[in-house]
């Protein structure tokens, strides 16, 4: 509960630094307060079930006979508490790690744009390059785009739901700009845009390719906890559970690790 309400502390003082865009504030907001009406809902069900529990140790008091029904509806209502919590503890944990990543990426974001783009890269007319009418220019039009602008183009798309021309951009981001601090941020964002659109299997393909590539990755914890989660949307129990395992054991402490072990108690795997 401290880190349910700690996280709008942390939010707030996010959008009061720039380091987070409206949309995304808007979305960690509807999923707090989707936690928040969760928990509630928990928090009934718990009174409920506390309600039952006095009854029936009234009647073991009495003498009276407890009926098998009773004691199976409680049994169905502690099921469901459970699983309340779990699913609640698994949303504010996942709603934490994006609150920091997302912070860590557009900060970055930010301080390369502070980097000077030299003279020769920057067109007369615009020196954003952005072409006439809002948009990038895109690879084979001759000019090359400024990096963050492009970055922060595509990163807006993702926050618009707006997965395909997302993809676009962080595509092309990744194949014109590889040896940046943002380009292995740009391969993960693809990944996300494929999960995000219910392409689990593109969403394995694109993580994959993200960690072959850049190993080393502050990213590397999220796209292996994305990856065993596309797994199991897969319905590839076996290899989710490995991921999941891996993620456990090559980061541990991490928001990444106790995600990964919330997922393996929920299915019997701890």
């Amino acid at each position: 509960m401290r880190r349910l309400l700690a996280i709008p502390l942390v939010v707030a003082a996010a959008c009061a630094a720039g380091c987070v865009m409206p949309e995304d504030i808007n979305k960690i907001r509807q999923d707090i307060a989707d936690v928040q009406r969760k928990l509630e809902a928990a928090s009934k069900t718990q009174a409920d079930l506390q309600g039952k529990v006095t009854a029936i140790d009234q009647k073991i008091s009495s003498g009276d006979v407890v009926k098998r029904s009773d004691v199976a509806d409680m049994q169905a209502r502690l099921d469901e508490v459970t699983r309340q919590t779990s699913a609640s503890n698994e949303k504010l944990s996942e709603v934490s790690v994006r609150v920091d990543r997302l912070s860590q990426d557009v900060q970055l974001a930010r301080e390369s744009a502070k980097r000077a783009v030299p003279p020769s890269s920057v067109t007369d007319s615009d020196p954003t390059l952005v072409a006439p009418g809002g948009t990038l220019p895109k690879a084979g039009s001759g000019t090359t785009p400024n990096p963050n602008a492009l970055y922060t183009s595509a990163y807006a798309d993702f926050s618009k739901g707006n997965y395909a021309l997302a993809v676009s951009g962080f595509e092309e981001y990744a194949e014109r700009f590889p040896d940046t601090e943002l380009a292995d941020n740009a391969l993960y964002w693809i990944g996300e845009c494929k999960f995000s659109q219910g392409d689990s299997k593109a969403a394995v393909d694109a993580f994959d390719s993200m960690l072959a590539k850049y190993p080393k990755s502050d990213k590397a914890a999220a796209a292996n906890l994305k990856k065993a989660l596309a797994f199991l949307q897969l319905n590839q129990v076996g290899p989710g559970v490995e991921q999941l395992r891996y993620v456990v054991a090559t980061y541990p402490g991490s928001d990444e690790a106790r995600i990964a072990k919330d997922r393996l108690a929920a299915l019997g795997k701890p």
